[in-house]
């Protein structure tokens, strides 16, 4: 599918059209974005075809403009293993830090029970193709791999408006980015980290987090309209302060 039919005909212009990229979106479009389905244009990876398969039907009825594609994004084209775990929500391209886990009851769920070699693509060479529109927000849970994602990107991130991720202060996976070096990375491209919410998932540690970043305020001042009116849509659906609101400009 080319990047002109992703985005084609649903009552808004391709420009006025946010485009989600979720990464790692098992069950589909989350709920938050449903009050803007009809502005939404989602782009989902999912490498397990039977999986994609599935959330084909979950979208086919609220967002009939989604896009399907059956690879995983990594900073470098080609195959790579993926480790599958006892809990299907642990698999990563990456293997469990074991020797961390221990001390926790959830260290059960990472035990590695197999592997599969998974195709890989950088999103950006799929945008290059024509097989992919340009990002406004990403969200991005792949356990430990989100720094490699996030440099699949490559230039477009200076396009992106926002990025969601699923990450950790604490390595429980080998070889992953932690939150404060995924925090430089996209510094670098201009995003602010706008909100934290840690997860419960390790016995009352902080290890695992959600974590939002925007645009700085800076950047924001530049915004065309279009731009301003997918940053409000993302400031909603994620609970961010409006930097409209913050400085008291009308925009």
């Amino acid at each position: 599918m080319g990047q002109h039919e992703v985005v084609s005909n649903n009552g808004l212009p391709p420009v006025d059209r946010l485009v989600l990229v979720d990464v790692g979106g098992a069950g589909g479009v989350q709920p938050k974005w449903l009050p803007f389905a009809d502005r939404l244009c989602p782009v989902l990876f999912e490498p397990n075809p039977a999986e994609a398969s599935k959330l084909r039907g979950i979208l086919a009825g609220t967002f009939p403009h989604s896009l399907i594609l059956e690879t995983g994004l990594a900073e470098t084209t080609g195959p790579q293993t993926l480790n599958l775990t006892r809990h299907f929500g642990c698999t990563s391209l990456l293997k469990p830090n074991q020797e961390f886990l221990a001390k926790y009851r959830i260290a059960r769920h990472f035990r590695v029970i197999g592997t599969l070699e998974v195709a890989c693509t950088r999103f950006d060479e799929l945008y290059a193709q024509g097989e992919v529109p340009a990002p406004d927000a990403i969200k991005v849970d792949v356990q430990g791999y989100e720094y490699q994602v996030l440099r699949g990107f490559g230039d477009l991130l200076h396009r992106c408006i926002g990025i969601e991720l699923e990450t950790h202060v604490y390595p429980i996976y080998h070889g992953q980015k932690l939150l404060h070096e995924i925090i430089e990375f996209l510094a670098g491209f201009g995003f602010s980290l706008r909100r934290m919410h840690p997860k419960g998932n390790f016995d009352g540690d902080v290890v695992e987090i959600d974590v939002f970043f925007t645009k700085g305020m800076h950047a924001w001042a530049e915004f065309t309209p279009a731009q301003r009116t997918k940053y409000e849509m993302i400031c909603q659906a994620w609970n961010l302060v409006d930097y409209a609101a913050a400085k008291g400009a009308r925009v």
